[in-house]
């Protein structure tokens, strides 16, 4: 997409500090979603065989089997239950009516960087259980989008990850799928998880996309943590192309099916 090494160098830069890019007013193709994906991830140009080669994975209220088609999604990072989760994930804005729901991300890196002294030293050598089976909790969740995976795969990972590309040190749990952290009293460790969160959901460290017609926005998922506002099923259009890279699949038997339809 990107002949100019220099421009391309740039990008790079500017993804691995920032975490986020916002291209705007630019008409894309699958094709070149993809290409700007693997760009920014220093990946060759090449589809494993699990990654949709089509142009048909949208998160959309009007088109039919779309992922997340309504409701609020609460801060998470796409497939954190993986051993290898998404490095990047991409959102091309294709079809919209306003008013639009907009997309929050959370920088864990930020958050992690930012924590008060004693708060980082008492997360230091402690792991959490990722699942795909979503968690209840944290205030009101009437609206919120529930996906339960029979049997939902999970992984043990460190609390404060070090980021496998760029080295630099973030909080890996998140309100949606961090489960538990291991080892510790349940309420001791939930209480726990509720003051690293509320650091790291504060106001100071969330921005807030609101989505223009034939938006990209790219974020590091590893560093960067997104939620949604509350989309209605019967509301206004709200169609964006998705493309994640590396992408790992459920079985047959784990994919999510919705279960709090309106």
């Amino acid at each position: 997409m990107f002949a100019d090494e220099a421009v391309t160098a740039m990008l790079q830069d500017l993804f691995d500090t920032r975490g986020v890019l916002v291209i705007r007013g630019t008409e894309l193709s699958y094709a070149e979603q993809t290409e700007m994906c693997e760009l920014l991830i220093r990946k060759p140009a090449t589809t494993p065989s699990d990654v949709p080669t089509e142009d048909n994975w949208y998160v959309s209220n009007a088109r039919p089997d779309s992922a997340a088609p309504y409701g609020r999604l609460q801060f998470h990072m796409d497939t954190a239950w993986a051993d290898e989760p998404n490095e990047i994930v991409s959102l091309y804005a294709s079809e919209l009516e306003p008013p639009v729901a907009s997309t929050s991300f959370a920088s864990s890196v930020q958050g992690y960087a930012t924590l008060p002294d004693e708060l980082r030293a008492r997360l230091e050598g402690l792991e959490v259980i990722n699942s795909a089976g979503q968690i209840r909790r944290r205030g009101d969740l009437s609206d919120v989008l529930l996906s339960p995976v029979e049997r939902p795969p999970w992984t043990r990972k460190p609390l404060v990850l070090t980021h496998p590309r760029t080295g630099v040190p973030l909080v890996y749990a998140c309100e949606q799928n961090t489960r538990e952290i291991v080892g510790m009293d349940p309420d001791e460790g939930e209480a726990l998880l509720d003051e690293v969160f509320d650091h790291l959901y504060a106001p100071a460290n969330v921005w807030d996309h609101d989505w223009q017609l034939h938006d990209l926005v790219l974020w590091d998922n590893i560093a960067i943590q997104h939620a949604r506002a509350n989309v209605l099923a019967d509301g206004p259009v709200r169609t964006l192309r998705k493309i994640a890279t590396p992408m790992p699949s459920l079985e047959q038997d784990e994919k999510p099916v919705y279960d709090n339809a309106p």
